[in-house]
């Protein structure tokens, strides 16, 4: 034996007059005390339990339970199991009550089950264990510290030797941490052996009796959390059985029975969607953290949506903002979508400004639901004429800096999205607004494609003859700087405009490899329109830059679709020319669009987070009635169950 355990020994026997040869019998000359009754002894048990001496409850316990050897006793078995809960004594070992078991009708049984499910609940939380259990009588540990100091280890073997006149007399540890307090936030930990024995101890409870509420509820959310919605449906139409029992809970557990109503309805498909809205909106009225009510609202229009009812589901996740997290995206997304496909336009363009007015494109290309507000909003603007309101729009769209990227995307999006007039204004409003040379030059080689596409003819002829240098005056149109455009085109490099006079002189690739877009993407156009006046142009106009400007980095591509032109002219010595021989004219393939999807992922939602157990499931009977039980409120099991609010 260890110095320690002999010093718990000598302590023990210290504390509890542990006698060695004292008569067991009565003595001479001396009275004989009176056994206690066992009423009287089950009455200390139950003060010494409620004023937190459980020390004394152990002994009295210890000496019923020896006095009733082998004989039943439901109220001392509950009174036993509640002095192990006290002292945090978890139940490793979850009861299993089979289908031929008897039914709980004592009512001290039942009393003793609940405490059994608690203290099930005790082994999840090892955060209410003490690392090292001490002992719960106090002058035993006044003793063994004063020992400790000056007695010096002594050894024998104790398990094998007992002096016949001892009493032997519990020593309780108690095992309780002093801060622990239960988790309450995962009821998915339970087992299902847990979750069986809660939901027989439910329903062998009666209706009225005061521990039926809240078992009811944890049978409940137990079922939710292991993924038994429809079961759980079933549990909680106890309450709607009972509703006067619902005053029997808590604040916290009220709550908790809202919001398990509503996760059930909602996770259950056989449920009506009416009700699965009415108890959603229950849920949602509560005092829930925003990304709470957020996951809630979403799952909710979810399940309307799968029920046909989508004005609901938009009425649910409600206007902007939707906050900007990972939900908060995806609600706005869908939000989008969903007044896309109804036509709501301003309520759509609402959406896209508070989503994206804080983020850059750099944001935006990198977040998906970003990315397909981003293009939702851009093909909202594209159905409309473009107006310096729609300019406005795009500014809000992000920060102001990309406002140009963000007109440049919209208009490139217009052009390809069959929007022709739009992307064609669109571009001239950049070619008007780009301080950058190189980058006016790109938008009039679009405005004229836009042109093209549009049937714009003269806004086609006078840009593309602008574009390739054939133009006599100067733009009319100036940008915002009052500077004119010199005559000859729209030139970047100084040799060209030194050299204006010169038709063969070398054009700058910019400006050629810009005469290659317009011609390239103008011409499929033209050909299906079968615009043969805007066909004339494009075919003069490359003809006369072939003839003059000598040899470019891009005549090759040029030359082919001069020729390609060419051939689909009805008319004219060049139409002549290249299909005399030929049994058809080449075939120009164009593109095949398709409406985009997006492949914007829902974010992952664990609804049985929101959940939280029912509070403490320990009911202490007034005057031993255990037809006249609550709930604990002791010392040492207020902090144990986390206390009742």
């Amino acid at each position: 034996m260890t110095r320690r355990g002999t010093l718990l020994l000598v302590a023990s026997c210290a504390a509890l007059s542990c006698r060695h040869g004292a008569a067991v019998g009565p003595r001479i000359g001396a009275a004989i005390p009176p056994e206690p009754t066992r009423d009287a002894l089950m009455a200390r048990a139950a003060r010494d339990l409620r004023g937190g001496r459980l020390a004394d409850a152990g002994v009295t316990l210890t000496v019923m339970a020896d006095r009733e050897r082998g004989q039943p006793d439901a109220e001392l078995d509950f009174w036993s199991e509640l002095l192990a809960l006290a002292r945090c004594e978890p139940l490793s070992i979850v009861p299993r009550l089979r289908a031929g078991d008897p039914p709980l009708l004592d009512p001290w049984e039942r009393l003793r089950r609940l405490a059994q499910i608690e203290r099930v609940r005790l082994a999840r939380n090892p955060a209410q264990l003490a690392a090292q259990p001490t002992l719960l009588d106090d002058r035993i540990n006044r003793r063994l510290r004063r020992l400790e100091d000056r007695a010096p280890p002594i050894r024998w073997p104790l398990e094998t030797e007992r002096w016949p006149d001892e009493t032997i007399v519990p020593a309780l540890l108690d095992r309780c941490a002093p801060e622990g307090a239960p988790n309450r936030s995962r009821p998915d930990r339970a087992s299902a052996a847990e979750v069986a024995l809660v939901a027989s101890v439910a329903g062998a409870l009666p209706a009225g009796h005061p521990a039926a509420a809240t078992v009811w509820l944890q049978a409940a959310i137990l079922d939710l959390s292991h993924g038994r919605a429809p079961l759980a449906s079933q549990v909680l139409s106890w309450f709607a059985a009972a509703p006067r029992q619902v005053d029997r809970l808590d604040p916290r557990e009220r709550r908790g029975l809202v919001l398990a109503t509503a996760l059930a309805a909602i996770e259950d498909p056989a449920v009506p969607p009416d009700r699965v809205l009415a108890a959603g909106r229950a849920a949602l009225r509560l005092d829930l953290p925003g990304r709470t009510v957020r996951a809630l609202s979403l799952r909710l229009a979810d399940r309307l949506v799968a029920a046909q009812r989508p004005d609901d589901a938009v009425a649910i996740l409600g206007p902007p903002p939707h906050g900007d997290d990972e939900i908060g995206r995806y609600v706005a997304f869908r939000q989008a979508q969903a007044h896309a496909r109804a036509n709501r336009r301003a309520e759509l363009l609402a959406e896209a400004r508070e989503a994206l007015g804080r983020h850059g494109h750099r944001d935006v290309d990198a977040d998906p639901a970003l990315a397909a507000i981003m293009d939702m909003a851009l093909r909202t603007l594209r159905a409309s004429p473009v107006s310096p309101e729609t300019m406005e729009v795009l500014e809000a769209l992000g920060p102001p800096r990309e406002r140009l990227a963000r007109a440049e995307a919209f208009a490139a999006g217009a052009l390809d999205g069959g929007a022709p007039l739009s992307a064609m204004a669109t571009f001239d409003w950049l070619y008007q607004n780009d301080p950058d040379p190189t980058r006016q030059l790109q938008h009039l080689a679009h405005t004229c494609v836009a042109a093209a596409r549009a049937g714009a003819r003269a806004e086609f002829a006078r840009t593309f003859r602008l574009l390739a240098g054939q133009e006599i005056e100067s733009d009319p149109r100036k940008p915002k700087d009052g500077r004119a455009r010199p005559a000859g085109g729209l030139i970047a490099s100084s040799e060209a405009d030194a050299r204006r006079d010169r038709r063969r002189a070398s054009r700058s690739a910019d400006w050629q490899q810009a005469l290659l877009v317009v011609a390239r993407d103008a011409l499929t156009a033209l050909v299906d329109a079968d615009d043969q006046v805007d066909l004339a142009t494009l075919v003069a106009t490359l003809k006369r830059h072939l003839d003059e400007a000598g040899r470019g980095p891009v005549d090759d591509e040029l030359t082919t679709l001069y020729r390609a032109a060419s051939a689909h002219l009805e008319t004219g010595a060049r139409a002549y020319a290249e299909t005399v021989g030929a049994e058809r004219r080449p075939i120009l393939l164009g593109d095949i669009r398709v409406d985009r999807t997006y492949d914007v992922q829902p974010p992952a939602l664990d609804l049985t987070g929101l959940l939280e157990e029912a509070g403490p499931l320990v009911f202490v009977p007034e005057a031993r009635d255990p037809n006249l039980a609550q709930r604990w409120t002791g010392p040492q099991l207020a902090v144990l169950s986390g206390g009742v609010p």
